[in-house]
């Protein structure tokens, strides 16, 4: 892959003594880390040198000079969350097909139950999200 040069706006100094947020798609290396103390003899840092100076969750872009958020952290952990839903959930599942009661009040009561379900789950999804995203 091709570097490309740095622009004018991954340059400003505005940008850079801005605190990166984890909203943030690309974030210019040098509000991370000091390329000027990985630096050996002048020269600039090996790529293997900036991957170890990032922090946590954070890797080098295909440019050189950015570093966006490591998605592969939420994909190695995710298997747990993935689990536990499942598992608790065909729990909940058998627990809530024996006390449904039959007829017609047995299915508006599950429709109920789904809709509040997803009303809670509209609210709780994104900010687990966003705690995930802030690792």
């Amino acid at each position: 892959m091709v570097a490309m040069a740095p622009t004018e706006s991954d340059t400003d100094p505005a940008d850079a003594s801005r605190e990166p947020t984890p909203s943030d798609r690309r974030v210019p290396l040098a509000s991370l880390i000091d390329l000027e103390a990985l630096s050996v003899g002048g020269r600039a840092p090996s790529p293997r040198r900036i991957r170890e100076a990032l922090p946590p969750g954070w890797v080098p872009a295909e440019d050189g000079i950015h570093a966006v958020r490591d998605g592969r952290i939420l994909f190695r952990e995710s298997w747990v969350l993935l689990a536990g839903l499942i598992v608790f959930g065909l729990l909940g599942g058998i627990f809530l097909v024996g006390a449904m009661p039959k007829g017609w009040g047995g299915w508006l009561r599950l429709a109920g139950m789904l809709a509040l379900l997803l009303l809670v789950g509209g609210f709780a999804a994104p900010r687990i999200t966003r705690g995930l995203h802030r690792r």
